[in-house]
């Protein structure tokens, strides 16, 4: 297979996509960018007219939004963009691509792929996939540049049973969702991370050109398909030169 022919089998999306999550993401987006006159959104029937949907598609998608805090709903007033929220470019709890994260951070992103190889899995990553120790799995080792300079390393690690199609590993140096849409007909719909504060070693001070113990964020982080079956374990390394995470917490 060529390069040409693995592009051409390339999907846009990363995993499957509800119309209501579609139209949330771009007005997410449009908030960003530009200012809404008294902070106050347009009429949910203005909204449907501007992205060609239905009232209760863009009911759907403000439910989204209210979720994740970036508006309010008034009553008897209307909807309103939440100002200070709206500004935050990186969110703890959303599952970002790694170059999506780098690029709403205003870098121009990249990526470098390290190695790949089979491997049997290790006690302690089994039991993140729910598998048997040695079990065989594809671990991908990558690093994402901002800029030209590393930012993020990160480690993947996709059990070989759910690899149900051929594949070339030039295919590995796009981002693993694509991969993993492509060639084992699996998308992670959730993901449950584990935020952990740890300083560089003398290999990860290597790959990501700093100093050996200086601060670095590690998420471990495993994705969930469908039907709730882990499919992928992550793990990475954030320089927080380049990416800081914001968390929205409600108290109940």
């Amino acid at each position: 297979m060529s390069k040409s022919d693995i592009a051409a089998n390339r999907r846009p999306l990363h995993r499957p996509e509800t119309l209501a999550a579609r139209v949330a993401k771009e007005l997410r987006e449009e908030l960003r960018t530009r200012s809404v006159v008294s902070g106050r959104l347009p009429a949910e029937s203005v909204l449907a007219a501007q992205f060609g949907v239905s009232r209760g598609t863009v009911r759907q998608a403000l439910t989204i939004l209210e979720r994740d805090g970036f508006i309010l709903r008034r009553q008897g007033s209307g909807t309103y963009v939440h100002k200070y929220i709206s500004r935050v470019q990186s969110r703890a709890e959303h599952a970002y691509e790694f170059t999506e994260l780098l690029e709403l951070a205003g870098f121009e992103a990249g990526i470098e792929l390290i190695s790949c190889e089979t491997m049997a899995i290790a006690a302690r990553m089994a039991v993140q996939l729910d598998v048997e120790p040695d079990t065989d799995v594809l671990v991908v080792r990558k690093i994402f540049l901002a800029d030209g300079s590393p930012a993020i390393y990160c480690q993947d690690f996709i059990p070989v049973g759910l690899i149900v199609e051929p594949y070339e590993q030039v295919e590995l140096e796009q981002p693993i969702f694509d991969f993993m849409h492509q060639r084992c007909h699996q998308a992670s719909v959730q993901n449950m991370a584990e935020i952990i504060p740890v300083v560089a070693t003398q290999e990860l001070a290597r790959l990501l050109d700093m100093g050996e113990g200086d601060p670095l964020l590690k998420i471990d982080e495993t994705g969930y398909n469908s039907a709730g079956e882990p499919n992928v374990f992550t793990r990475a390394y954030y320089k927080d030169k380049y990416i800081r995470f914001s968390l929205l917490r409600t108290r109940i």
